[in-house]
């Protein structure tokens, strides 16, 4: 004779376990809308910042922008700023001169040669450092080695300030994408018969040359629009950069004494109440569509090689 099976009954606090479950859920799912909210509330207010400042300065700018701005000197009448335009790009060129080759070098020295020990980890932590530092601080340090020994300001100065700025970008970027570079290419190379030197400029360096161009392209467009290194260095001078009735290259400026720089010109014009004053916003429109420019070229760079990895 079979026995019933008795099937037990729940316990008594089943309900209150329900209830706290249901609770808790309910908790997670407010607590989840609240967290969703509040970033969707704090990402459009920074682009609702960005998007202002942005139209400030378009508006700004852009009602005062004329073909004089690109072709007049500030002495002039109307007064333009195609000397500070030219010194800006100049400035750039010189920085880079300085900073990619030694980031470069930094970087494919600790990506190909360095070994693992204290001194890696303390030049890795002094890059680390330097990538944050402030620029005024830069600025400081290019003053007291190379202003004060030429005894005046000079483009020089501002290319060492910008180009030390540059150094740590472009060294952390070229060691990071010659890590990418498989070894089994390496070990190819080496094995068909090249040195280590030939493997690194014909095999490791061109393969990631798209990411390293990406962090030179990072490193210029840091270094465009700061204004803190140049008031120490570089000063400020009317003289036109370039000049067609001067010798070749049409080098007019003297670039051992005070150099023009878009940056310090639209901090000299905000401290002024005279009729170029309105130039600061023609400057500032130039400088953030230069730095606009460089960092979708950064982009449309990075976008290639990822089309290209795939």
């Amino acid at each position: 004779m079979s026995e019933a099976i008795q099937i037990p009954s729940p316990p008594q606090d089943a309900g209150g376990f329900a209830r706290s479950r249901s609770l808790s859920n309910t908790t997670a799912r407010l607590t989840n809308t609240l967290v969703k909210a509040f970033c969707y509330i704090s990402a459009t207010l920074t682009i609702g910042a960005l998007f202002l400042i942005f139209g400030f300065v378009v508006y700004k700018g852009f009602s005062v922008m004329d073909l004089a701005l690109f072709t007049n000197l500030p002495t002039d009448r109307p007064p333009g700023l195609r000397n500070a335009i030219a010194g800006t790009l100049m400035l750039i060129v010189m920085a880079s001169a300085i900073g990619v080759p030694l980031g470069m070098l930094c970087g494919t020295y600790l990506a190909e040669f360095a070994s693992e020990n204290w001194f890696t980890h303390g030049l890795r932590l002094v890059i680390d450092i330097l990538a944050g530092i402030p620029s005024i601080i830069v600025g400081i340090l290019a003053y007291e080695l190379v202003v004060v020994p030429m005894k005046t300001s000079s483009a020089w100065a501002g290319a060492v300030a910008l180009g030390f700025m540059m150094c740590p970008i472009i060294s952390k970027t070229t060691e990071e994408m010659l890590r990418l570079v498989p070894k089994n290419l390496r070990e190819a190379s080496i094995g068909l018969g090249a040195s280590q030197f030939q493997t690194l400029t014909r095999i490791v360096i061109p393969a990631g040359s798209t990411g390293i161009i990406t962090g030179v392209m990072l490193a210029v467009a840091r270094v465009a629009g700061e204004t803190a290194p140049l008031l120490f260095t570089v000063g400020d001078t009317p003289l036109p950069v370039f000049s067609f009735d001067s010798s070749f290259p049409f080098l007019h400026a003297d670039l051992g004494h005070t150099f023009p720089s878009l940056t310090v010109k639209i901090y000299t014009y905000s401290q002024s109440i005279d009729d170029a004053s309105y130039l600061q916003w023609s400057g500032m429109l130039l400088l953030i569509l230069l730095v606009l420019t460089l960092n979708i070229a950064v982009r449309v760079v990075s976008a290639r090689r990822k089309v290209k990895a795939t």
